[in-house]
């Protein structure tokens, strides 16, 4: 496994995560949070970085580093993956938890953000 990341860089602003992309044995997924804050998990390829000169930020798609919880388990087998969906809106997304060989990371949605810790 291979983990890449999206990061909205914002002037001098610490870089924040907006997508995740997992490259498995036979198919690469995003991990994101929708415009409407929802959870998804999807088949998915990254693209490449971006700047937005209106604003002044940019988009780095680039090699996860070590904080970004999944990346530590980096050459190792996925498990299983472990949906979460809202209770009153099973339909909508909140976030999952990605069992790897030496541990788990636990992926949600907060706000509009994407959040990672591992366990």
């Amino acid at each position: 496994m291979a983990v890449a990341a999206a990061l909205f860089v914002h002037g001098t602003d610490t870089p924040e995560l907006l997508h995740l992309w997992l490259r498995l044995e036979t198919v690469t997924v995003v991990v994101r949070v929708a415009a409407d804050w929802t959870f998804h998990i999807a088949p998915d390829e990254p693209g490449e970085s971006y700047t937005m000169p209106e604003l002044g930020s940019r988009v780095d798609i680039v090699p996860a580093s070590v904080e970004v919880s999944s990346a530590r388990h980096v050459g190792e087998r996925l498990v299983r993956v472990v949906e979460e969906f809202d209770a009153e809106d099973p339909d909508q997304g909140v976030g999952a938890e990605f069992v790897f060989e030496t541990g788990s990371v636990v992926a949600w949605s907060f706000e509009g953000d994407l959040h990672l810790a591992g366990r």
